[in-house]
């Protein structure tokens, strides 16, 4: 039953009672699906910005770091479609929360590896787990949320991956530095996506959208009927997060091998961003709201290159300000990216059309990772970040040029 269903339920009453119950519902909702997704990310955020520290327990190049990046998010994106695909026949809450549990068990298993090949093993099986969050949430809140307020509710429901992106590696890495083990941050923080896990199993409504029984073919056709809409527009913003998640994988070892920051306080900056992408995604869908999907992700990745040129250019006392701006623009890309597949997507398919979103979206991060660790080893990292930043002021002119023409 859905909420407006259970609104409906009510006997005998004013109108008002029956929308109050709706609104408090979809609060209670979007309040611990909010949580649920900073649990999500407390362990699986904490690769990149431990890096440094995993990279000196294993003595790995620039070339083998990129390729742990990449186990994990290759794995990610490819299971992100049969996830989603598994949600729309079973029901969201129950591939939520199911993966919330696997998540805090395998990044206890994490803790375990003893050589190079099974920390890729553990990071592999960590990426298929965090498949399985993504989509089927999203579904979740395009259910609950009219395309009104869908924006904003999914703005708000992505601060919980942001926050947990800013605060798990701060934390994490005063906890490994004081301990001495980058193993530390993934044992304790295990418990929080268990706990937040069984919190929505509580909420959740129980409901899924059933699909028609019968047509084996009809996902593949509306996948394609959603990339006729909206496709060239997403895969702009797709070419942008190639170079982005390459980026992001070797932010932290960029500040420690060609800022010579400490890898503690690398940690921390590292979470700059997603501490700015608390204001910048509910901002973003708030903005797709009033002014169009479209519009909005066009000046934000319009502005995205020059935002990660500062980054490569200012010195280290700009850091701060350069890494709060590209937050502000990263938050809104995903936000408005996420949200207008969401309203293209057919209901009964969402979390369908969504997983297969995120699987492009995340594998190409898992394929530019390792191809900038080679170019990091031939010209040094922070050649290769200044390089990799020229690239994304070339896009953002592109999109200025051209962007008009896929409104």
């Amino acid at each position: 039953m859905t909420l407006a269903e259970e609104a409906r339920s009510v006997p005998e009453g004013p109108a008002e009672l029956g929308l109050s119950l709706r609104q408090r519902r979809g609060q209670a909702l979007l309040g611990t699906i909010t949580a649920a997704h900073f649990s999500h990310h407390v362990t699986n955020s904490l690769l990149n910005p431990l890096l440094p520290l995993i990279r000196d327990a294993f003595a790995m190049s620039y070339a083998e770091s990129g390729f742990a990046v990449s186990a994990f998010s290759i794995a990610s994106g490819l299971a992100n479609a049969p996830w989603g695909i598994l949600a729309d026949r079973v029901g969201s809450r129950t591939v939520i929360v199911g993966g919330l549990l696997l998540m805090g068990a395998v990044s206890v298993a994490l803790t375990t590896a003893g050589s190079y090949w099974q920390l890729l093993f553990f990071l592999l099986l960590m990426g298929v787990v965090s498949g399985s969050y993504h989509g089927p949430a999203a579904a979740l809140i395009a259910r609950t949320f009219g395309a009104r307020l869908r924006g904003t509710a999914m703005g708000i429901h992505i601060t919980g991956g942001h926050l947990s992106f800013f605060a798990a590696p701060a934390v994490a890495g005063i906890l490994a530095t004081a301990t001495g083990s980058w193993r530390t941050p993934y044992l304790w923080f295990a418990i929080a996506p268990i706990a937040f896990g069984g919190l929505l199993w509580l909420v959740a409504p129980r409901v899924q959208e059933r699909t028609e029984p019968g047509d084996r073919f009809a996902a593949v056709r509306e996948i394609a009927n959603v990339f006729r809409d909206v496709g060239p527009i997403v895969s702009l913003s797709i070419a942008f997060q190639f170079g982005l998640a390459a980026m992001l994988a070797f932010l932290a070892l960029y500040f420690v091998d060609a800022r010579g920051i400490s890898p503690g306080l690398a940690a921390v900056l590292f979470g700059l961003p997603q501490l700015a992408g608390v204001i910048g995604a509910p901002l973003g869908g708030y903005l797709s709201d009033r002014f169009g999907r479209r519009a909005v992700m066009l000046v934000g990745l319009t502005l995205l290159g020059p935002a990660v040129l500062a980054i490569a250019v200012v010195p280290n006392e700009g850091l701060p300000l350069a890494l709060v701006g590209f937050g502000l623009l990263f938050a809104m890309r995903t936000t408005v990216t996420e949200t207008l597949v969401m309203d293209t997507a057919p209901a009964g398919r969402r979390a369908t059309v969504l997983g297969a979103y995120y699987l492009a979206n995340a594998h190409v991060g898992g394929i530019g990772a390792p191809l900038f660790g080679f170019l990091a080893e031939a010209v040094g990292i922070a050649s290769a970040f200044n390089w990799i930043a020229t690239a994304f002021v070339g896009l953002s002119v592109v999109t200025l040029v051209f962007g008009r023409r896929l409104r």
